[in-house]
């Protein structure tokens, strides 16, 4: 589901995995005037705030989060696991 994009021009979307369940947070911002600027973030939402996240309030989700998911050309990586402090750049 697509959340819009948010006021630092993210796209911000949940998805919901088959095999277990888990509600995923994806933050993704590219600027395609800077050389290996893609990057994303994703982290896991559990279904009592998935309703209440929009493109808004989907930076501060992914910050306050206990790990994730980074990647994209501006962290020269396809994903990798991290943990706090995830800090959105």
């Amino acid at each position: 589901m697509e959340l819009g994009e948010d006021s630092r021009g993210a796209d911000v979307s949940l998805s919901t995995c088959n095999a277990c369940c888990t509600i995923w947070l994806t933050y993704r911002i590219d600027e395609p005037h800077y050389h290996r600027s893609g990057r994303w973030w994703r982290v896991d939402v559990a279904a009592a705030d998935a309703s209440t996240l929009s493109a808004a309030t989907a930076r501060d989700h992914v910050e306050r989060s206990p790990a994730g998911f980074v990647g994209g050309s501006f962290f020269d990586s396809p994903g990798r696991a991290v943990t706090a402090p995830i800090t959105v750049r």
